[in-house]
């Protein structure tokens, strides 16, 4: 008579050894998603903090001329009390609590920079125009001659919403000092209007006024990626 005890104990051991290497293996390739970030949101970085290494503020003051505005060892976009389009006063405390794209114009621009922003920045609009916590700044750094009744006209033209996309226009100090120290953006006025030096970037700014991102503003490839960053950072936790 045959022993059948051998085959059966070796059927046991598979099934042994396959739970054991379960056991073993699934921790494992859960792990490595971890470690890989798959199951995480991407991040964006916060700029202008003292925790990075690589950030000197001396140089921000030796090149603009400005001291950032910390607050929490990370710089702050700097407080404003400005006009919009509408003629009201708005301060920075409007657009805390809120994403904003900030930029700066000039309705009587000369070259294709400012009507190329302009075009960019009705695709920000339009692409979080259900979403109330995502706002667009746009600072004139041409303010003696963009009144609240200029900046409405120019906001009417392209079809901005009064309600998420603000025009604001001061004094040129006030300006002028917004995108130096505030964005930390090039700003010089020279002979005539014309000459004015101003950048085409946008900023991407947070809910607690910190600035995550530059991006030009004329390229479509590069707004396409400020309007993906933008849904990243709403789904980053307070």
């Amino acid at each position: 008579m045959l022993d059948q005890s051998e085959p059966t104990l070796k059927k046991k051991d598979y099934k042994n050894l396959i739970i054991l290497l379960a056991i073993l293996v699934l921790p494992a390739i859960f792990i490595f998603f971890l470690m890989t970030g798959e199951t995480k949101h991407k991040t964006l970085p916060i700029m202008y903090s003292l925790r990075l290494p690589d950030f000197d503020p001396t140089f921000i003051k030796s090149s603009l001329g400005c001291e950032p505005n910390f607050e929490d060892s990370t710089h702050r976009t700097t407080p404003f009390s400005l006009t919009n389009q509408l003629g009201k006063t708005m301060t920075e405390k409007d657009f805390r609590g809120s994403i904003y794209v900030a930029n700066f114009i000039l309705t009587r621009c000369t070259q294709n920079i400012c009507p190329k922003m302009a075009s960019e920045m009705i695709r920000v609009q339009e692409a979080f125009k259900d979403n109330k916590d995502v706002k667009i700044i746009s600072y004139s750094i041409d303010p003696t001659y963009d009144t609240p009744e200029i900046l409405k006209e120019y906001a009417e033209k392209y079809n901005a919403d009064n309600s998420k996309w603000f025009f604001l226009t001061g004094t040129e100090d006030q300006i002028f000092e917004q995108a130096k120290c505030s964005y930390f953006l090039p700003a010089q006025k020279n002979d005539t209007y014309v000459n004015i030096d101003h950048s085409e970037r946008f900023v991407l700014v947070d809910k607690k006024g910190q600035i995550r991102g530059y991006y030009k503003g004329t390229e479509l490839v590069d707004v396409d990626r400020l309007i993906h960053e933008i849904q990243v950072l709403q789904l980053e936790k307070e």
